[in-house]
């Protein structure tokens, strides 16, 4: 089966895939009607990975991982283990390692980091490394969710 990639953001790649999906409804499954080309997987005029950090924050603070990110980002800077974090923000036990799956999908996309190893942190008792928020990151969440309040 083939799938359709979207970029959502982008107004002319959305009125490219109705018109993929439109014209494959009239041709038959897996064919596509002459005279459209797939979109290109990757447009370097919409990349998000080359935004200010401020922009890119915004934008995720749109996301259901923002309140996770606000509740590290207010924590002190204290490096802590996944467990750690579990206990910290108030997550049921290993729910971090699934948020931290999530954040892993937007380091990726948006070309940043949200908790890194601590160099001079070492490990927990069961032997997990421990993470920090990097302070650049803590400061403009904190300055994001400081701004959303006064508004």
């Amino acid at each position: 089966m083939p799938f359709l990639m979207v970029n959502l953001d982008d107004p002319s790649d959305c009125r490219r895939a109705l018109q993929q999906l439109r014209g494959r409804a009239q041709c038959g499954p897996g064919r596509m009607p002459a005279g459209l080309v797939p979109a290109p997987r990757h447009r370097p005029e919409g990349r998000v990975d080359q935004l200010p950090l401020g922009q890119k924050l915004r934008r995720i603070s749109q996301r259901g991982v923002w309140r996770h990110l606000l509740q590290i980002a207010r924590l002190d800077e204290q490096p802590r283990s996944l467990t750690e974090w579990d206990e910290a923000i108030g997550l049921p036990p290993n729910k971090m390692r699934s948020l931290k799956a999530i954040m892993a999908k937007l380091e990726h996309r948006f070309g940043l980091r949200f908790l890194v190893p601590a160099a001079d942190a070492g490990v927990d008792a069961a032997g997990n490394p421990r993470y920090i928020m990097p302070p650049r990151v803590r400061t403009v969440i904190l300055r994001i969710a400081d701004q959303g309040e006064a508004l």
